[in-house]
Protein backbone atom coordinates (compact mmCIF):
# COMPACT_ATOMS: atom_id res chain seq x y z
CA UNK A 1 0.00 0.00 0.00
CA UNK A 2 1.53 3.45 -0.91
CA UNK A 3 2.14 5.76 1.79
CA UNK A 4 -0.72 7.99 3.03
CA UNK A 5 -1.28 11.42 4.84
CA UNK A 6 -3.08 10.51 7.73
CA UNK A 7 -6.66 12.68 6.75
CA UNK A 8 -6.43 10.45 3.50
CA UNK A 9 -5.97 6.99 5.76
CA UNK A 10 -8.86 8.19 7.83
CA UNK A 11 -11.49 8.85 5.32
CA UNK A 12 -9.84 6.15 3.30
CA UNK A 13 -11.05 3.83 6.41
CA UNK A 14 -14.21 5.80 6.91
CA UNK A 15 -15.20 6.26 3.57
CA UNK A 16 -13.50 4.36 0.96
CA UNK A 17 -14.70 1.43 -0.88
CA UNK A 18 -16.57 -2.04 -0.70
CA UNK A 19 -19.49 -4.19 -2.79
CA UNK A 20 -22.56 -6.04 -3.21
CA UNK A 21 -23.72 -9.30 -5.40
CA UNK A 22 -27.36 -8.46 -3.82
CA UNK A 23 -29.55 -6.44 -6.22
CA UNK A 24 -30.84 -3.34 -3.85
CA UNK A 25 -33.75 -0.73 -4.30
CA UNK A 26 -32.47 1.56 -6.72
CA UNK A 27 -32.06 5.03 -5.08
CA UNK A 28 -30.53 8.84 -6.03
CA UNK A 29 -26.65 8.23 -5.19
CA UNK A 30 -26.48 11.99 -5.73
CA UNK A 31 -28.54 12.86 -3.22
CA UNK A 32 -27.51 10.86 -0.44
CA UNK A 33 -26.21 12.68 2.61
CA UNK A 34 -22.89 11.90 3.86
CA UNK A 35 -22.87 11.66 7.55
CA UNK A 36 -19.72 12.93 8.03
CA UNK A 37 -20.27 16.49 6.31
CA UNK A 38 -22.38 17.30 9.54
CA UNK A 39 -20.00 19.22 11.87
CA UNK A 40 -20.04 17.95 15.71
CA UNK A 41 -22.42 19.63 18.04
CA UNK A 42 -20.13 20.42 20.83
CA UNK A 43 -21.43 19.10 24.24
CA UNK A 44 -20.48 17.53 27.72
CA UNK A 45 -21.45 14.41 26.85
CA UNK A 46 -19.18 11.99 24.38
CA UNK A 47 -20.05 7.96 23.01
CA UNK A 48 -16.31 6.95 22.42
CA UNK A 49 -16.34 3.98 20.23
CA UNK A 50 -13.86 1.69 22.26
CA UNK A 51 -13.76 -1.25 19.77
CA UNK A 52 -15.57 -2.37 16.33
CA UNK A 53 -14.44 -5.90 15.84
CA UNK A 54 -16.71 -9.23 16.76
CA UNK A 55 -15.45 -11.48 19.74
CA UNK A 56 -12.05 -12.71 18.35
CA UNK A 57 -10.77 -9.15 17.57
CA UNK A 58 -9.21 -8.26 14.29
CA UNK A 59 -6.66 -9.77 13.43
CA UNK A 60 -7.86 -13.09 15.33
CA UNK A 61 -5.43 -15.34 16.89
CA UNK A 62 -4.01 -18.00 14.02
CA UNK A 63 -5.80 -16.43 11.17
CA UNK A 64 -3.56 -15.30 8.17
CA UNK A 65 -6.62 -14.28 5.66
CA UNK A 66 -6.63 -11.70 3.61
CA UNK A 67 -8.23 -9.33 6.59
CA UNK A 68 -6.06 -10.62 9.52
CA UNK A 69 -2.79 -10.08 7.17
CA UNK A 70 -3.27 -6.99 6.31
CA UNK A 71 -4.31 -5.65 10.30
CA UNK A 72 -1.11 -7.73 11.10
CA UNK A 73 1.27 -6.07 8.70
CA UNK A 74 -0.49 -2.75 9.80
CA UNK A 75 -1.52 -1.67 13.02
CA UNK A 76 -3.84 1.15 11.64
CA UNK A 77 -6.08 -1.81 10.47
CA UNK A 78 -6.45 -3.45 13.60
CA UNK A 79 -9.74 -3.71 15.48
CA UNK A 80 -10.64 -4.08 19.10
CA UNK A 81 -13.66 -6.25 20.18
CA UNK A 82 -16.83 -4.32 19.74
CA UNK A 83 -17.40 -1.46 23.20
CA UNK A 84 -18.26 2.08 23.63
CA UNK A 85 -17.67 4.35 26.55
CA UNK A 86 -20.13 7.41 27.77
CA UNK A 87 -18.25 9.91 28.91
CA UNK A 88 -19.53 13.01 30.99
CA UNK A 89 -17.23 15.69 30.52
CA UNK A 90 -18.73 17.56 33.26
CA UNK A 91 -18.79 15.39 35.78
CA UNK A 92 -15.66 13.34 35.09
CA UNK A 93 -17.59 10.01 34.69
CA UNK A 94 -16.90 7.39 31.99
CA UNK A 95 -18.99 3.87 31.59
CA UNK A 96 -18.34 1.04 29.37
CA UNK A 97 -21.18 -0.84 27.47
CA UNK A 98 -19.42 -4.23 27.59
CA UNK A 99 -16.52 -5.64 29.26
CA UNK A 100 -14.78 -7.14 26.56
CA UNK A 101 -11.10 -9.41 26.51
CA UNK A 102 -9.59 -5.89 25.19
CA UNK A 103 -10.88 -3.94 28.15
CA UNK A 104 -7.51 -3.01 29.17
CA UNK A 105 -6.48 -0.87 26.58
CA UNK A 106 -10.37 0.19 25.94
CA UNK A 107 -10.59 1.38 29.47
CA UNK A 108 -7.04 3.68 29.30
CA UNK A 109 -8.60 5.46 26.26
CA UNK A 110 -11.91 6.54 27.72
CA UNK A 111 -10.47 7.72 31.18
CA UNK A 112 -7.87 9.63 28.98
CA UNK A 113 -10.68 11.76 27.29
CA UNK A 114 -11.36 12.74 31.01
CA UNK A 115 -8.70 14.86 31.02
CA UNK A 116 -7.87 14.08 34.70
CA UNK A 117 -4.98 13.47 36.66
CA UNK A 118 -4.14 9.50 37.21
CA UNK A 119 -3.26 8.66 39.93
CA UNK A 120 -2.37 5.22 42.00
CA UNK A 121 -3.69 1.24 40.87
CA UNK A 122 -7.83 1.93 40.90
CA UNK A 123 -8.92 4.04 38.06
CA UNK A 124 -11.79 2.22 37.36
CA UNK A 125 -15.00 3.41 35.43
CA UNK A 126 -17.94 4.14 37.37
CA UNK A 127 -19.87 1.42 35.80
CA UNK A 128 -19.98 -1.78 33.17
CA UNK A 129 -23.37 -2.07 31.54
CA UNK A 130 -23.48 -5.85 29.64
CA UNK A 131 -25.70 -6.97 26.43
CA UNK A 132 -25.27 -10.70 26.52
CA UNK A 133 -23.09 -13.40 27.78
CA UNK A 134 -20.79 -14.31 24.62
CA UNK A 135 -17.20 -13.93 25.31
CA UNK A 136 -16.44 -10.80 23.54
CA UNK A 137 -19.10 -8.81 25.97
CA UNK A 138 -18.59 -9.73 29.51
CA UNK A 139 -14.94 -11.99 30.26
CA UNK A 140 -12.81 -8.49 30.61
CA UNK A 141 -14.66 -8.48 34.41
CA UNK A 142 -11.50 -10.96 35.62
CA UNK A 143 -9.61 -7.85 35.21
CA UNK A 144 -11.31 -6.32 37.43
CA UNK A 145 -10.89 -9.08 39.79
CA UNK A 146 -8.69 -10.17 42.71
CA UNK A 147 -5.54 -10.96 40.30
CA UNK A 148 -6.10 -7.52 39.03
CA UNK A 149 -7.52 -4.40 39.80
CA UNK A 150 -9.21 -6.12 42.64
CA UNK A 151 -12.14 -3.50 42.38
CA UNK A 152 -14.83 -2.89 45.24
CA UNK A 153 -18.67 -3.15 44.32
CA UNK A 154 -17.98 -1.83 40.82
CA UNK A 155 -21.30 -1.74 39.55
CA UNK A 156 -22.25 -3.72 36.87
CA UNK A 157 -25.54 -3.51 35.00
CA UNK A 158 -26.92 -6.41 33.63
CA UNK A 159 -30.60 -8.34 32.91
CA UNK A 160 -31.77 -10.93 35.70
CA UNK A 161 -30.84 -13.49 34.20
CA UNK A 162 -27.29 -12.28 33.28
CA UNK A 163 -26.75 -11.69 36.47
CA UNK A 164 -27.50 -15.22 37.58
CA UNK A 165 -25.02 -16.72 35.10
CA UNK A 166 -21.94 -14.29 36.62
CA UNK A 167 -23.27 -15.36 40.05
CA UNK A 168 -24.44 -19.17 39.89
CA UNK A 169 -20.82 -19.61 37.58
CA UNK A 170 -17.00 -19.72 38.37
CA UNK A 171 -14.98 -17.75 38.41
CA UNK A 172 -17.25 -14.73 37.83
CA UNK A 173 -19.13 -15.95 40.84
CA UNK A 174 -16.07 -15.17 43.11
CA UNK A 175 -16.05 -11.38 41.56
CA UNK A 176 -19.66 -11.21 43.32
CA UNK A 177 -18.99 -13.42 46.53
CA UNK A 178 -15.63 -10.89 46.61
CA UNK A 179 -17.42 -8.34 46.29
CA UNK A 180 -15.09 -7.03 43.07
CA UNK A 181 -18.39 -6.23 41.66
CA UNK A 182 -22.47 -5.48 42.23
CA UNK A 183 -24.24 -6.34 40.19
CA UNK A 184 -26.94 -4.05 39.67
CA UNK A 185 -30.63 -5.19 37.48
CA UNK A 186 -31.53 -3.69 34.14
CA UNK A 187 -35.17 -3.48 33.48
CA UNK A 188 -35.68 -3.90 29.39
CA UNK A 189 -38.21 -0.82 28.44
CA UNK A 190 -36.95 1.15 31.65
CA UNK A 191 -34.85 4.12 31.50
CA UNK A 192 -31.61 4.21 33.90
CA UNK A 193 -29.56 7.49 35.04
CA UNK A 194 -26.17 7.11 35.03
CA UNK A 195 -25.66 10.95 35.54
CA UNK A 196 -27.78 14.20 35.27
CA UNK A 197 -26.73 14.34 31.88
CA UNK A 198 -26.59 10.37 30.54
CA UNK A 199 -29.51 7.74 30.72
CA UNK A 200 -30.08 4.99 28.82
CA UNK A 201 -33.05 2.14 27.78
CA UNK A 202 -32.28 -1.35 27.28
CA UNK A 203 -34.23 -2.98 24.58
CA UNK A 204 -34.73 -6.28 24.82
CA UNK A 205 -33.21 -8.06 21.39
CA UNK A 206 -33.24 -11.68 19.31
CA UNK A 207 -29.96 -13.42 19.71
CA UNK A 208 -28.45 -16.88 20.82
CA UNK A 209 -29.29 -16.82 23.96
CA UNK A 210 -27.58 -19.86 25.30
CA UNK A 211 -26.28 -18.68 28.78
CA UNK A 212 -28.49 -15.04 29.15
CA UNK A 213 -31.05 -12.92 26.98
CA UNK A 214 -29.57 -10.32 25.01
CA UNK A 215 -30.13 -6.28 25.01
CA UNK A 216 -29.23 -3.22 23.23
CA UNK A 217 -29.25 0.29 24.44
CA UNK A 218 -30.77 3.62 23.17
CA UNK A 219 -28.84 6.18 24.83
CA UNK A 220 -29.91 9.67 25.63
CA UNK A 221 -27.44 12.78 25.90
CA UNK A 222 -27.87 16.32 26.07
CA UNK A 223 -28.98 17.06 22.88
CA UNK A 224 -28.83 13.54 21.27
CA UNK A 225 -29.66 10.20 21.42
CA UNK A 226 -27.82 6.84 19.57
CA UNK A 227 -28.89 3.43 19.20
CA UNK A 228 -26.31 0.72 19.92
CA UNK A 229 -26.71 -3.15 18.84
CA UNK A 230 -23.81 -5.07 18.61
CA UNK A 231 -25.57 -8.32 18.40
CA UNK A 232 -29.31 -9.16 17.11
CA UNK A 233 -30.77 -12.67 15.23
CA UNK A 234 -32.04 -10.31 12.48
CA UNK A 235 -33.87 -7.32 12.02
CA UNK A 236 -37.28 -9.22 11.51
CA UNK A 237 -37.31 -11.20 14.26
CA UNK A 238 -37.23 -8.45 16.27
CA UNK A 239 -40.65 -7.20 18.03
CA UNK A 240 -39.76 -3.80 16.99
CA UNK A 241 -39.04 -1.96 13.95
CA UNK A 242 -35.66 -1.21 13.54
CA UNK A 243 -36.78 1.63 10.57
CA UNK A 244 -39.03 2.75 13.71
CA UNK A 245 -35.49 2.80 16.05
CA UNK A 246 -33.23 4.27 13.97
CA UNK A 247 -35.63 7.02 13.29
CA UNK A 248 -35.63 8.07 16.76
CA UNK A 249 -31.98 8.47 17.00
CA UNK A 250 -29.04 10.93 15.82
CA UNK A 251 -26.63 7.81 15.32
CA UNK A 252 -26.77 4.33 14.88
CA UNK A 253 -24.16 1.78 15.77
CA UNK A 254 -25.50 -2.04 14.31
CA UNK A 255 -24.18 -5.10 14.15
CA UNK A 256 -23.29 -5.82 10.97
CA UNK A 257 -20.86 -8.95 11.77
CA UNK A 258 -21.04 -10.22 8.29
CA UNK A 259 -21.43 -8.25 4.74
CA UNK A 260 -22.86 -11.22 2.62
CA UNK A 261 -23.07 -15.28 3.19
CA UNK A 262 -19.55 -15.48 0.79
CA UNK A 263 -17.64 -14.89 3.74
CA UNK A 264 -18.18 -18.24 5.61
CA UNK A 265 -18.28 -21.22 2.95
CA UNK A 266 -19.65 -24.06 3.72
CA UNK A 267 -21.68 -22.86 7.24
CA UNK A 268 -25.24 -21.57 7.13
CA UNK A 269 -25.27 -18.02 8.29
CA UNK A 270 -28.49 -18.57 9.24
CA UNK A 271 -28.02 -20.07 12.35
CA UNK A 272 -24.88 -17.57 13.54
CA UNK A 273 -27.47 -15.16 14.03
CA UNK A 274 -26.65 -12.13 12.46
CA UNK A 275 -28.42 -9.67 9.69
CA UNK A 276 -25.89 -9.29 6.47
CA UNK A 277 -24.66 -6.06 6.10
CA UNK A 278 -26.23 -6.54 2.48
CA UNK A 279 -29.83 -6.74 4.27
CA UNK A 280 -29.23 -3.58 6.51
CA UNK A 281 -28.29 -1.59 3.43
CA UNK A 282 -31.77 -2.92 2.01
CA UNK A 283 -34.16 -2.25 5.15
CA UNK A 284 -32.77 0.92 6.56
CA UNK A 285 -32.25 2.38 3.05
CA UNK A 286 -34.98 4.98 3.08
CA UNK A 287 -33.66 5.97 6.27
CA UNK A 288 -30.14 6.79 5.26
CA UNK A 289 -31.59 8.69 2.02
CA UNK A 290 -33.32 11.11 4.41
CA UNK A 291 -29.81 11.72 6.17
CA UNK A 292 -31.31 12.59 9.73
CA UNK A 293 -29.72 9.25 11.32
CA UNK A 294 -26.07 8.11 10.92
CA UNK A 295 -26.10 4.53 10.19
CA UNK A 296 -22.56 3.18 11.39
CA UNK A 297 -21.62 -0.54 11.65
CA UNK A 298 -19.86 -2.28 14.14
CA UNK A 299 -18.96 -5.79 15.72
CA UNK A 300 -17.37 -6.37 12.76
CA UNK A 301 -15.74 -10.25 11.88
CA UNK A 302 -12.21 -10.56 10.34
CA UNK A 303 -13.85 -12.20 7.68
CA UNK A 304 -16.18 -9.02 6.61
CA UNK A 305 -15.57 -7.88 2.92
CA UNK A 306 -16.31 -4.19 4.00
CA UNK A 307 -13.00 -4.33 6.42
CA UNK A 308 -11.56 -3.54 2.75
CA UNK A 309 -11.30 -0.09 2.50
CA UNK A 310 -10.81 -0.20 -1.48
CA UNK A 311 -13.12 -3.17 -1.84
CA UNK A 312 -16.03 -3.14 -3.95
CA UNK A 313 -17.94 -4.08 -0.68
CA UNK A 314 -16.90 -0.48 1.48
CA UNK A 315 -17.82 0.89 -1.85
CA UNK A 316 -21.48 -0.15 -1.61
CA UNK A 317 -21.87 1.15 1.71
CA UNK A 318 -20.96 4.24 1.28
CA UNK A 319 -22.71 5.15 -1.91
CA UNK A 320 -26.31 3.92 0.45
CA UNK A 321 -25.33 6.59 2.91
CA UNK A 322 -23.84 4.10 5.83
CA UNK A 323 -20.23 3.45 6.87
CA UNK A 324 -18.52 1.69 9.27
CA UNK A 325 -17.74 2.37 12.54
CA UNK A 326 -13.94 3.07 13.84
CA UNK A 327 -12.18 2.40 16.88
CA UNK A 328 -11.72 5.81 18.66
CA UNK A 329 -14.24 7.81 16.82
CA UNK A 330 -16.42 10.12 18.81
CA UNK A 331 -20.15 11.03 18.79
CA UNK A 332 -21.26 14.49 20.94
CA UNK A 333 -24.54 13.29 22.40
Amino acid sequence: MKKMERREFLNTVLWGAAGSSLILPSVNLKKLPKSSDKPQEETSVLAQVLGTAQDGGIPQIGCYCRNCLRARKDARFTRLVSSIALIDLIEKKYFILDATPDIRLQSDKALARLGIDKRGRKNAPDAILLTHAHIGHYTGLMFFGYEGMSTQNLPVHCTSRMGRFLSDNGPWSQLVSLENISLRTLHPGKELSLTSRISLTPLLVPHRNEYSDTIGFRISGEKKKLLYIPDIQSWKAWNRSIVEEAEKVDIALLDGTFYNPEELPGRDLSKIGHPLIQTSLKTLGKVAQKGQTQICFTHLNHTNLALDPEGEARKEITNRGFRLASDGEEFSL
